[in-house]
């Protein structure tokens, strides 16, 4: 059969995105992504009004083996597909709205001796508030108790995903953390600092050394829809969190300087002003596209910086440390 006159379509979850001195294809469906050439990021701009013959002719007899190798990689990697020209309106591009229903949709707590009696009425909280990710620091003795305890209150809870981040103490046993992932689902990572090296079964168990831990590049970065969509408008760090340190403090983040009260005396009502001032709200809608250091970064609608972005006089954002992500 002659595909000569058939148009090529990457699949809607396949998005090419152009960075600065290369170029990335966000699969969102299968979570992966490829490292492409800026010059196939171009090349796969011409699907949009040509057909392959046309492609061929616009590309050149000289460019006729690079443009086979690319049309192959494309097909060997399930990005594309090919289509007739009266079919073109049934395959319509994913859509890139992005919407979330809740008031807060993820947050940090530090749990210490004065956080942890508490840990109840927060929970309540971003339960009412919509809150399904957890990232939980543990600030006091017997991790392994505490973690355990935490599941266990959350059992009836809306919160959907839990990642803790504690040091192994020596009275532990790696076999109990390895046990609590399996039993508890909720459970997506437990990051367990440890000054002595340490083996698990658990994918689910990540083990590193304290002064490591800020450097996991891969805690950074993630692949899917609804991280995509948000990053289009949204800063996907800063957006929709609170943080509530050991102290009980208030905050957008922990990387924020600004203190908007304590968990202590704080009524949900309080709770829900504070979420819904302009100030707490200062970095949500100051996505990368905007940011000078990272509007040309091809990895720019998976990245999760946590740097805190600043405004020039002339109404630019910045960073005022150098990115130690990109991979």
């Amino acid at each position: 059969m002659n595909n000569n006159y058939k148009y090529v379509r990457m699949f809607s979850n396949c998005i090419p995105v152009l960075g600065k001195d290369k170029s990335v294809i966000y699969d969102l469906q299968r979570k992966q992504m490829f490292n492409i050439p800026n010059d196939l990021y171009t090349f796969i701009q011409l699907f949009e009004e040509h057909t392959i013959s046309e492609i061929f002719e616009l590309c050149g007899e000289d460019n006729k083996e690079v443009v086979e190798e690319y049309f192959q990689f494309l097909k060997a990697k399930e990005l594309t597909f090919l289509i007739n020209e009266d079919e073109i309106k049934l395959f319509p591009k994913l859509s890139m709205k992005w919407a979330s229903p809740a008031k807060i949709s993820n947050a940090i707590i530090e749990i210490s001796e004065r956080t942890y009696p508490l840990f109840e009425k927060i929970i309540k909280y971003l339960t009412a508030l919509g809150c399904e990710y957890l990232y939980i620091k543990i600030r006091i003795p017997e991790s392994y108790i505490i973690i355990k305890d935490i599941v266990e209150k959350l059992t009836t809870s809306s919160i959907f995903s839990i990642a803790f981040e504690a040091k192994f103490n020596a009275n532990e046993r790696m076999v109990d953390y390895e046990q609590l992932v399996v039993k508890y689902k909720r459970i997506e990572t437990i990051f367990l600092l440890s000054k002595e090296p340490l083996k698990t079964t658990s994918s689910k168990i990540l083990i590193t050394p304290f002064k490591k831990f800020v450097n996991k590049k891969e805690c950074f970065f993630t692949v899917n829809i609804s991280l995509f969509t948000e990053s289009q408008k949204y800063n996907t760090y800063f957006n929709k969190k609170i943080f509530i340190n050991k102290e009980g403090m208030l905050l957008n983040a922990p990387e924020a300087e600004e203190v908007f009260g304590n968990i202590t005396d704080t009524t949900f009502e309080d709770l829900v002003k504070i979420i819904d001032s302009e100030k707490f709200q200062k970095y949500w809608r100051i996505n990368k596209d905007v940011i000078t250091e990272c509007k040309n970064c091809e990895l720019r609608y998976m990245c999760v910086d946590n740097r805190v972005p600043q405004k020039s006089k002339e109404g630019n954002y910045f960073f005022t440390s150098k990115c130690e992500l990109k991979m």
